[in-house]
């Protein structure tokens, strides 16, 4: 795994040069890691917490604010490399050696990278790719035999999502009668998870329990509210994922019942492909339960999805290969037949390929628009006076998801940002595009505010307050444009 790790790590680098930008959960973290570091916690006000992101933006926070994002971007990219390098991996080794192998690792591995907004979370820096790699290896650890490999993994992935938690704790259970020499370990991750997942929230919040009150607080347009959360889940995940995918995944699982209900082969596939749907029964349930039920909280069972896929694919090979070799073919004919059908079925295939490579260049262009939005920022900030002055004017307002961003750079807290439907005065408002097409956010409903700055990616509009302090306050004359000609109500279904 050395190398892999390497070569995951070198070209998360190397994707650094392009521009980049973390997404609205991972400004929360990379300013939690600072704030920790200045013993000055806030989590009020931006995410649910995860202990194991800020475990890494921390000792990042000490490199400086201008480096600690991409330090955090390199991590979360390479975390999804590893997952697609592990998804190759499980594929190849659950079917075997030769053509039928490297096929399965490969679908796998192009299954996972064209999945629903797979590559666009991983280079914002969301934290399920990195999921999707830990759940990955440990599962490849334990076939290794190397349990407290897989147990540790397991930890490091408990404390990403709460999901894992049933999953690492029926494994720890087992673990604690097949290997009594991992007891003290297994009790000693145990009192780490609660401790790392509720200690800094007390700290930072006062509140114990504050990310799972925030989880049960979903944006607009979530699964959550709708008749039947739990089932609009699973409908919103069987939309989501390409009918080839679901196709190869349901003849790799069915082969591998069919080996196993025979000899009791093929079961660690059949165990693979029951984590992945538990894993989707939990989710659907939390929803029920009132969580927000997003589709990349379901990374774990796309993984699963595609390496079974991916499996899937390969078995439908080995099918054609040995029903030409049992009307009297060669082994070599079976081959040569097999990849001849299996060439034409990819040619069959182009409509989808073709969806996935145009899909590429929608999110870079999104990805490239993001990255505009925090590199013209601090530009935005200088021209308008600075830090300072702009925090003398009163309040800070943006849209609902540049908060943390707009925070990160004036120094504040994520709580001292707000996003409302309007924008009471004194104050300064930082608006935007949250998407290039989309509207300007947020809405300034207040005659006092006037625009002070429209440069790059943003406009300033501020409303002075009254005493000496607001007198550094930037501000506009009289025929200064007062209110926007939009309401500028955001998108929220546009990012999260």
């Amino acid at each position: 795994m050395l190398p892999v790790l390497i070569g995951c790590l070198a070209v998360a680098a190397l994707s650094l040069v392009f521009p980049s930008t973390p997404t609205y959960d991972p400004w929360a973290w990379i300013m939690w890691g600072r704030e920790i570091l200045q013993l000055d916690l806030v989590t009020t006000g931006g995410p649910s917490w995860k202990p194991l992101p800020v475990l890494f933006t921390t000792p990042f926070a000490i490199f400086g604010d201008d480096v600690a994002p991409y330090l955090w971007l390199w991590i979360a990219r390479a975390g999804a490399l590893l997952a697609l390098a592990m998804a190759f991996r499980l594929a190849k080794r659950l079917v075997g050696r030769g053509v039928a192998g490297w096929i399965a690792g490969v679908f796998a591995t192009l299954f996972l990278a064209t999945t629903f907004e797979f590559i666009r979370d991983a280079a914002l820096g969301n934290s399920e790719a990195l999921l999707a790699a830990l759940v990955l290896w440990a599962f490849e650890r334990h076939l290794d035999g190397r349990r407290d490999h897989a147990l540790y993994l397991g930890f490091a992935a408990a404390l990403l999502r709460p999901e894992t938690w049933p999953f690492l704790g029926i494994y720890g259970i087992w673990l604690w009668f097949r290997d009594p020499e991992l007891r003290l370990r297994m009790a000693i991750l145990a009192a780490f998870i609660p401790l790392l997942w509720f200690g800094p929230e007390l700290w930072g919040s006062g509140d114990a329990l504050r990310a799972s009150n925030r989880a049960n607080n979903p944006n607009p347009g979530s699964a959550a509210f709708a008749a039947h959360p739990g089932l609009e889940v699973v409908e919103r995940f069987h939309h989501r994922t390409v009918w080839a995918l679901e196709l190869a995944g349901l003849v790799g699982a069915v082969t591998a019942l069919v080996a196993w209900l025979r000899d009791r082969r093929q079961g660690a596939i059949l165990f693979l492909a029951g984590i992945g749907l538990a894993w989707l029964a939990l989710v659907a349930a939390m929803t029920e339960g009132g969580y927000a039920g997003n589709m990349r909280y379901l990374i774990v069972t796309t993984a699963v999805l595609c390496v079974v896929g991916g499996i899937g694919v390969a078995r439908a090979f080995q099918g054609l290969q040995l029903a030409v070799e049992r009307v009297g073919g060669s082994a070599r004919a079976g081959l040569a037949a097999a990849t001849a059908v299996f060439l034409v079925g990819l040619v069959a295939g182009w409509p989808v390929i073709r969806d996935k490579a145009d899909n590429v260049d929608a999110t870079l262009d999104e990805l490239r628009y993001e990255a505009s939005l925090w590199h013209t920022l601090d530009d935005a900030i200088d021209a308008a006076g600075g830090r300072d002055a702009l925090l003398s004017c009163g309040s800070v307002y943006s849209g609902p998801f540049q908060t943390q961003m707009v925070a990160y750079e004036l120094g504040i807290h994520g709580v001292d940002v707000r996003a409302l439907e309007g924008t009471p005065p004194p104050g300064v408002a930082f608006r935007t595009h949250t998407i290039p097409k989309g509207p300007l956010v947020i809405a300034v409903t207040d005659d006092a505010f006037r625009e002070v700055l429209a440069d790059g990616r943003w406009r300033l509009w501020t409303a002075p307050r009254a005493d000496a302090r607001g007198g550094d306050c930037p501000s506009a004359g009289a025929d200064a444009p007062r209110v926007a000609p939009h309401d500028g109500t955001p998108d929220l279904a546009s990012t999260r």
